[in-house]
């Protein structure tokens, strides 16, 4: 029985290469005059209009990373929160 055992154990879960496309959501700001709301979610990934937004980027979070993420967001000083407040300032133009 042990050996079935072994057999039938999942794999390993891995994270998923860069360029796959994958539910994320955003937990930035809401933006007027983009489509980016606080918690909206992107079934593609980040849109392609901020893959090379660093910022954009940064606020994209994996479902299952959002409560670390919001946890994150509301910790001063801390990287998303840098991210978040630079992007409520600048509507993200100083990302690129």
């Amino acid at each position: 029985m042990d050996e079935e055992m072994k057999e039938a154990a999942p794999a390993e879960v891995q994270e998923p290469a860069r360029d796959e496309t994958y539910p994320l959501v955003y937990v930035g700001p809401t933006l007027k005059g983009t489509e980016l709301r606080t918690f909206k979610i992107f079934a593609d990934g980040v849109p392609e209009e901020y893959q090379e937004n660093v910022v954009a980027r940064a606020l994209f979070v994996a479902a299952e990373k959002l409560d670390a993420a919001r946890a994150e967001i509301a910790r001063t000083g801390s990287r998303l929160n840098v991210f978040y407040k630079q992007a409520a300032e600048d509507g993200l133009k100083g990302g690129k």
